[in-house]
């Protein structure tokens, strides 16, 4: 067990501040400055009631100025509070209010795009079939292509050794033809 400690004072509310405040007025008999254990009647004691206990209306008067003065405070430290909120909330809820527009813009251009798209695949796997027949075709056409390629390539091989043929005929006519042409360009006067 914790011992209490004896030099521990319990808090006092403004009330219980109040009343120890307060003496009793001299020739009053029985007061005992405490409302809920006075015996005297109200007719008999000079002091007041109020929710604080017994005071005189000097403590009347300072208790409601401090209490006016505290709400004039609390009031002005409220305004001064809310108009610093307001250069803050007001700007964020414009912007909040003009970014949630423009999330909803996006949204509505997706479903829109999305929407679209769903359209145009309907025709697209329409399509597709053609292009798979298509292609199939276009293998078998690409087939009889490298065969005659393959042709056209023998073919070539051919020419190529013709025209090799004939460059070596023409070499053999040229050096038959030239020693009798150099001989004739010998008497020619031009």
């Amino acid at each position: 067990m914790v011992k209490e400690n004896s030099s521990y004072k319990k808090i006092k509310n403004v009330r219980e501040l109040i009343i120890e405040s307060i003496e009793c007025e001299p020739g009053t008999e029985g007061c005992t400055a405490d409302p809920d254990t006075c015996p005297n009647s109200p007719d008999l004691c000079d002091k007041k009631l109020s929710m604080f206990g017994y005071y005189d209306d000097t403590i009347k008067e300072s208790v409601e100025e401090t209490l006016s003065k505290s709400l004039d405070e609390l009031t002005n430290t409220f305004v001064a509070s809310a108009k610093k909120w307001e250069t803050v909330v007001y700007p964020a809820l414009f912007c909040f209010v003009l970014l949630s527009a423009y999330g909803f813009y996006l949204i509505f251009s997706l479903t829109k795009d999305i929407s679209i798209l769903t359209h145009e695949m309907v025709s697209i796997s329409r399509n597709m079939s053609t292009i798979s027949r298509d292609v199939h075709n276009m293998n078998v056409v690409m087939k009889e292509q490298s065969v005659h390629i393959g042709e056209m390539n023998n073919h070539m091989r051919n020419v190529s050794i013709s025209v090799n043929q004939m460059r070596y005929d023409i070499s053999v006519m040229n050096s038959n033809v030239s020693r009798p042409m150099n001989f004739m360009n010998s008497f020619m006067p031009w």
